[in-house]
């Protein structure tokens, strides 16, 4: 399509490429294709499961030597709560008070983030982290409270619980929301969990990707608690030459009122630049909302110091494998013992014809396919959690490759592809240590492993009208669909999110 000069200007003002605008407008209007699943990655088939005996050896190795690496916690933080009340603040926004309306508003309209009951609802409340900064907002601002009916009691413990007129928690991002209660003068949010955590395997660093507008309230949480906690806390945003563009029925790049283009967020995968501009030596990958409470974190600690160490035995390989493919040029047994390496512990499968190549072909070749950036992922058994897993996929050159896949890139109208979806043994937590340096210390350019064709196309609703929507490769799937990949089996324990506001109910929160 033609731009107009105000367009170019735009366009050139996001920081983006008219080639780079067109690219992703002729994605959204022929689509993108499916990723191939061979099958699913399963215990010895792609994914380690470690005996008891390696779990403490791994982790004697990541205390012994995790001094000689510069370490750091990332942490997707972004996005507003309003995911997690969804359902809180639909009650709020269309309820009308009435005798039992409750149960018959609850009922219609399936809100699966309250009680049938309404006395179940208000006898819930106390349970929340944040049930005393609650009462004190009503205290307040409502004296005679108890003496209102239990429905409009309802209504009244949301408004005061989302909106400006007590604790925002609509407007918060979920790192600010109160999530786990220890005593009366110890109540924490996910934002401080993830600070805990991180004092004990991370050196205390830990890089939060935040949206502008949080920035201040991030600040004053972090200021305080800087006294209880040493850590080194950095930010970043998601850049918006990430951005990306949607289009309307007709095909046509939507724009505002005014005639300007619209942006929106690129989705999680634009956070790989974010990563990009990291300069750690090992990089532990975990969401805002997936923290343990009290003991239940020391074996979140545990496996994330196996697969800490368990990264960095294998980049210690790597690095003396290419440093003789380097300098020594192996041949026979030694050229061997590479492949071996590359096999059996990188999970590479080579290209068909390999064994044809002489010596030096060989050597290019296995100096290519190890020296890139790698991740080291846990996976947890499938509890029927929606998301992505991990798979033998076909790459662009045939190739199996190790991939985390999601349910949303697989042709499920495909009988076979559907049969492999539904083997799936396990789950994707978002647990991740990740290395983007090469055997010689110098970064890689990330945007180089990118599989540009693992994008999503998503229907919103913009001003009541349904467009499509580009959404760029997912930071773990597609952004990282060229890493060299581990997977590892870890405990379920290690895996609490909070998707809804009904989660901090459940027993690992309480």
């Amino acid at each position: 399509m033609n731009f107009s000069e105000k367009d170019l200007l735009q366009i050139q003002n996001h920081g983006l490429s008219v080639d780079e605008i067109q690219r992703q407008l002729q994605i959204l209007n022929t689509g993108l294709p499916s990723t191939e699943v061979m099958e699913p990655a399963t215990v010895n088939n792609g994914i380690t499961k470690l005996s008891p005996e390696q779990n403490e050896a791994l982790i004697r190795y990541y205390d012994t030597h995790k001094t000689a690496y510069d370490l750091q916690k990332f942490v997707p933080a972004s996005g507003a709560a309003t995911r997690m009340f969804k359902d809180w603040i639909f009650f709020h926004r269309n309820y009308q008070t009435g005798r039992d309306y409750y149960e018959r508003f609850v009922k219609k309209h399936r809100l699966t983030s309250f009680p049938e009951e309404l006395e179940d609802f208000l006898d819930d409340m106390p349970g929340f982290a944040f049930y005393q900064d609650l009462m004190d907002v009503i205290k307040r601002e409502e004296s005679g409270f108890f003496q209102l009916d239990e429905n409009e009691q309802a209504w009244k413990y949301l408004h005061y619980i989302l909106t400006a007129d007590g604790l925002d928690y609509e407007n918060l991002p979920k790192a600010l929301i109160k999530f786990h209660r220890y005593g009366k003068d110890d109540v924490r949010t996910s934002l401080e969990e993830h600070l805990i955590e991180s004092e004990a395997y991370a050196q205390a660093k830990v890089h939060f990707t935040i949206s502008p507008q949080h920035r201040q309230a991030f600040e004053m949480m972090t200021a305080r608690l800087k006294e209880k906690y040493p850590a080194q806390v950095d930010y970043s945003y998601q850049k918006p030459e990430t951005d990306t563009v949607m289009i309307d029925s007709d095909g046509a790049i939507l724009r505002d009122a005014k005639g300007n283009i619209v942006f929106r967020p690129g989705g999680h995968g634009s956070l790989i630049d974010n990563i990009q501009d990291l300069d750690s030596d090992l990089i532990f990958v975990k969401n805002i909302d997936n923290v343990q409470k009290g003991l239940a974190q020391q074996t979140t600690v545990d496996y994330k110091k196996i697969l800490g160490a368990y990264a960095m035995q294998l980049l210690e390989k790597a690095k003396k494998h290419l440093e003789k493919l380097r300098d020594e040029k192996p041949i026979h047994n030694e050229l061997l013992e590479i492949e071996n390496f590359a096999r059996n512990q990188l999970n590479i499968h080579f290209i068909e014809g390999y064994d044809r190549l002489n010596n030096s072909g060989k050597r290019k070749y296995l100096a290519y396919k190890i020296n890139r950036p790698l991740r080291v992922a846990g996976m947890v058994k499938n509890t029927g959690e929606p998301g992505g897993g991990p798979f033998w996929a076909k790459d662009k050159n045939g190739l199996k490759s190790l991939q985390i896949v999601e349910k949303a890139q697989i042709d499920t109208s495909n009988p076979q592809q559907k049969d492999v979806l539904e083997q799936a043994t396990h789950f994707n937590p978002v647990d991740l240590v990740l290395s983007i340096k090469d055997f010689e210390g110098n970064k890689f350019n990330l945007k180089e492993f990118v599989n540009q064709q693992a994008a999503f196309i998503t229907e919103k609703s913009y001003e009541g009208k349904t467009v499509k929507v580009y959404e760029r490769p997912g930071l773990w799937n597609g952004a990282m669909d060229n890493w060299n990949t581990v997977f590892i089996e870890v405990p379920l324990a290690t895996f609490t999110p909070v998707k809804t506001v009904m989660d901090l109910l459940k027993p690992e929160h309480q």
